[in-house]
């Protein structure tokens, strides 16, 4: 198994054991974390006070972790629709694979009433290890 694997299989523990956050910031007054929590937290060990307060922080400090971008990267690879893209500069664009991953996980999908239960969520992220797409990411 990947470390981006591992990195995916212990986002899902954390996701059952703290709960699932879509909600403002990356996590909620409760504990429970965000898809972007998860991969930070189990990419490092630990969650910056900033994930409970400031989302602009939490996205920078996120993008910058590449274990916890890898793992983001596969689940949104591994997901039916594209990410949006961010203008760098007039002529660079980047694909926001945070954004696709958060929106995905809080927004209902094509025919769906409602977003995806939390154990859509997990199962995503855990079937996300065997899938072509995700492990070529």
């Amino acid at each position: 198994m990947s470390d981006t694997a591992d990195i995916r299989s212990y986002m899902a523990r954390i996701i059952t054991e703290r709960g699932f956050h879509t909600g403002p910031n990356f996590v909620g007054p409760d504990g429970a974390v965000s898809i972007g929590a998860a991969a930070f937290l189990a990419a490092h060990g630990w969650e910056p006070d900033s994930f409970r307060t400031d989302e602009d922080l939490s996205v920078i400090l996120i993008s910058c972790s590449a274990p916890a971008m890898q793992a983001i990267k596969a689940i949104s690879a591994d997901l039916d629709t594209e990410p949006s893209f961010i203008r760098i500069t007039e002529d660079h664009d980047v694909p926001d694979y945070i954004e696709h991953v958060e929106r995905w996980a809080s927004t209902p999908q094509f025919r769906d009433e409602q977003p995806p239960r939390i154990d859509q969520v997990i199962g995503r992220i855990v079937r996300t290890n065997d899938t072509p797409r995700a492990l070529a990411a």
